[in-house]
Order: C-alpha cells, then structure tokens, then sequence
C-alpha cells in the first residue's frame, strides 16, 4: 500500500466548512495525509478543537479551529480572514456542511425555513463568493460542493432542505461557467446515504457509504473537471429513473 505521507504540500491551506460532521472529518483527515495546512469550520468549535488538536498531532499539519453558525445572516466572517493571514495561500474551499431537522415539510414556521435555507443554501453561496477572490490568485485551486439525492425529486419530508440542495447545485453550475478556463475547479457531489454517526440505527433503501472512501475520492479527484458526480455511482441510474416516473405513480412512494 502506498504510503499515506507520500507527496505531502503544506504550502497552501484549505478550508472545511462543516469539519465537525462525518463527511467533514473525513475530508479533514484525508487533507491532513497530504499536508496541507487547514481551517476547520463548524457551529460547534469543541468539536473542531478537538480534531484540529488530533490533527496537529498526527500529521505535523497547522490545523485551526474556527466556529460559525451557518443558519445566521448575513454571516460574520473577519475571523476567517484573520486566520487565513497567518496561513499559506488558501487553494481549497470544501463545503460539507448541511442541516436538516423534523418538521421540515411545507407550512412550517418562517425561522426554521430560513435557518435551512441558510444553513444549506445561502451561507454557503455566500462563503463562495467571500474567498472566491483568494482562490482566483492562484494558479491552482478547487471548490467542492456537496448536494443529496434527496434534492431529486420534491416530497412532503425534507423540503427546504431538499429544494436548498437544488438550488445550491444549480449555483455551482453557474459558478462553474463562470470559473471556466481559470485554474479553479468546481466540483459537485450529489450523495447518497452516508455511514455516519447520524444514520446509526436507521433503515436505508440501498446500502451506506464510507465517508473515508468518499474522501479519498475527493481528493483524488480535486485537479479534475467533471462537474456533478453522484457517489455511490449507483445513485445516479436511480435518481434518473425518479426523474422519469409520472406523477401518478411518484405520489404513492413513501421513502
């Protein structure tokens, strides 16, 4: 097996919105193997000193933690700029963050749709567009979005939460079209049911996957221009097939 350390950069820094989630940690690790030097974001900044600690210890990387609360608008983000100044160049922008909760169906109280827009949605179109100057001055860099099978086709459950990970999919394709001939890549990931501590114990249609390998696949892909990608791939026959069946029959499904 190759060794994990080989071809290690600590000359630029990427940052991990939702860095305590298991999608987040996983990134984090996989980031940390190679090198580079993080900040890691979430609304709970316990969690992400603990990692950025395990981190530091482990790799030998600079890891800072940093807490923001993805559901307030509009959002304070001088302390990321603070951090990022005593950092090598920002290349990375990985945005695994998203929110969902009970209750999230159509007639639901206007705080909780717009703490799930902009959790899921707006504060992350919004870190976009803040560091989208930095990544622009390299010669180098990649963003990553994150979006769900989920956001396929709408149902009764998960609504804003559904409807924010399309929307944020349809901007990553325009900010693909924008960024397009530069040296930034932009990259999105339509998931499927993920093994983390958040799905213990839950029943899924079709088998979990391993954030770890999900975040090999991520960095192994980063200098890559494919736009979407569904993982597994086997979510993307399926969500076709959704597409495809008539109302009539859509309806009737409870899943």
């Amino acid at each position: 097996m190759k060794d994990p350390r080989e071809s290690r950069t600590s000359a630029s820094t990427v940052m991990v919105i939702g860095g305590s989630s298991g999608l987040g940690r996983a990134l984090a690790e996989r980031l940390a193997r190679a090198g580079h030097s993080l900040v890691l974001v979430s609304s709970d900044l316990r969690d992400t000193q603990a990692l950025a600690a395990d981190l530091a210890l482990r790799w030998g990387v600079q890891a800072v933690p940093m807490a923001l609360d993805l559901a307030q608008s509009p959002l304070p983000l001088a302390a990321l700029d603070a951090a990022l100044a005593a950092m090598p160049p920002l290349t990375g922008l990985l945005l695994a963050a998203g929110m969902n909760r009970e209750g999230d169906e159509p007639g639901q109280a206007p705080a909780s749709f717009a703490a799930l827009t902009c959790a899921n949605y707006t504060s992350l179109c919004h870190l976009v567009d803040h560091f989208l100057p930095r990544l622009r001055r390299e010669p180098r860099s990649w963003i990553v979005g994150f979006g769900s099978v989920a956001a396929t086709r709408g149902r009764t459950r998960n609504a804003a939460y559904s409807a924010a990970k399309r929307a944020l999919q349809t901007y990553f394709e325009s900010l693909r079209h924008f960024l397009a001939g530069s040296g930034v890549k932009v990259q999105f990931y339509v998931l499927g049911y993920l093994d983390t501590n958040l799905a213990f114990g839950q029943r899924t249609l079709l088998p979990r996957a391993s954030p770890q390998r999900l975040a090999d696949a991520v960095y192994r892909r980063k200098d890559s221009d494919f736009g979407v990608s569904y993982y597994p791939r086997f979510w993307y026959p399926v969500c076709v097939l959704l597409r495809q069946l008539p109302w009539a029959v859509f309806r009737r499904l409870s899943f």
